[in-house]
């Protein structure tokens, strides 16, 4: 049976998709690449968090003098905090830990992120 001839155009349409899908894979790759954090950048970004989220709620407490000045942190809430930050980290993207970590900044796609986690540490 012999085969269609198919047109030029036919080959360059199918030649330009398979092109362009080759072209999209690479693009996703290399931006998924661009947005690979570092163990460093895991640990600075959790350390930070922690340290943040242990001072607020102290302060908070002491403001509502549910604790002494000279006390610390307890266990629990420092759990609480290591596990939001570790939750947290598991989806950063490199700008997040770039604002947080190098500028202070606290971007409001992390504070989504953080009441995603602190549902999933209070369960724990």
């Amino acid at each position: 049976m012999p085969t269609k001839p198919t047109s030029a155009a036919a080959r360059l349409s199918k030649t330009g998709l398979l092109n362009g899908i080759i072209a999209a894979c690479c693009l996703v790759s290399s931006a998924a690449q661009a947005h690979v954090i570092s163990p460093e950048d895991h640990h600075a970004f959790e350390h930070k968090y922690s340290d943040v989220c242990v001072k607020k709620e102290m302060a908070l407490r002491k403001k509502e003098n549910r604790s002494s000045s000279n006390s610390g942190p307890d266990e629990a809430l420092q759990k609480l905090c290591d596990c939001i930050a570790q939750e947290e980290s598991k989806t950063l993207t490199k700008d997040e830990v770039r604002k947080f970590v190098g500028e202070g900044k606290y971007p409001m796609s992390l504070m989504m992120k953080a009441g995603q986690a602190e549902e999933v540490c209070s369960k724990k």
